[in-house]
């Protein structure tokens, strides 16, 4: 076994949590521990995106959205 292979991580089909927000869809305050957690969580959702489909973080960022919005499956690679 490649020394590699422990760090691959399958896709698989998942619904994004309706908690999943953007900065700018967060109603916490910027300076709260709440907010970075948030941010933190959304951009782990976004790089996921991002790597599944070799796109731009914007690009991620609209699509990560919309399969959240419609209660859509969307096949990424999101470590844990």
């Amino acid at each position: 076994m490649s020394q590699l292979s422990l760090f691959e991580v399958e896709a698989s089909e998942v619904i994004i949590p309706d908690d999943v927000v953007s900065p700018l869809e967060s109603n916490k305050s910027t300076k709260s521990k709440e907010f970075k957690k948030q941010q933190e969580r959304w951009s782990r959702y976004v790089k996921a995106v991002q790597d599944s489909f070799n796109c731009s973080w914007f690009e991620a960022s609209k699509l990560l959205i919309s399969h959240r919005d419609k209660r859509e499956s969307i096949r990424i690679k999101l470590a844990e």
